[in-house]
Formats: C-alpha cells, sequence, structure tokens
C-alpha cells in the first residue's frame, strides 16, 4: 500500500478560510472577524501546513491591532470551547 503525502480531505475544505501566500486580502486587509476566523481555527491550519507548507498560521495581509484582538479573541473562544465541562 502507497503512503499518500495528501492532506485528509476535511481538511482541505477549511483551505479557503485559512491564511496563505494567496491572500484574498491585499486589496482589503484582514480584519478583526478574519482574525478571529484564523485563530478559532488555528489548530486545523497548523495540522494542514504540514501537507502544505505554503499555508501560513497568521495573515501577512492584515490592519494591525483589529485583526490581532480577533485573532486572540478566537483562540480564546476555542480554547474555552474545548475545556468546558
Amino acid at each position: 500500500m502507497e503512503k499518500s503525502n495528501e492532506a485528509p480531505k476535511f481538511l482541505q475544505r477549511f483551505e479557503k478560510y485559512m491564511p496563505g501566500p494567496n491572500s484574498k486580502y491585499k486589496n482589503f486587509p484582514a480584519n478583526f472577524w478574519p482574525g478571529f476566523v484564523h485563530g478559532f481555527i488555528l489548530p486545523l491550519t497548523f495540522i494542514y501546513s504540514q501537507y502544505k507548507p505554503s499555508i501560513n498560521l497568521y495573515e501577512s495581509e492584515n490592519v494591525g491591532r483589529k485583526y490581532n484582538f480577533g485573532f486572540v479573541m478566537g483562540i480564546i473562544i476555542l480554547l474555552k470551547a474545548l475545556t468546558s465541562d
């Protein structure tokens, strides 16, 4: 049986939401909501980036504080959801 170096299909479905080199935020830099989504899906993005190195964990085309705040809030909400009883 040949080993595949392709990412699982469920991760490939999330690629359009992940930061990467072909950023869709060049004309309109990412603000709070894209930052929130990128923070929330960070674990999936990290795993997918192991299969496809062009995927970044963080969007470089962003507006700064708003994006950073959204990114951190996404991580906090994710951690809260994963650790709640």
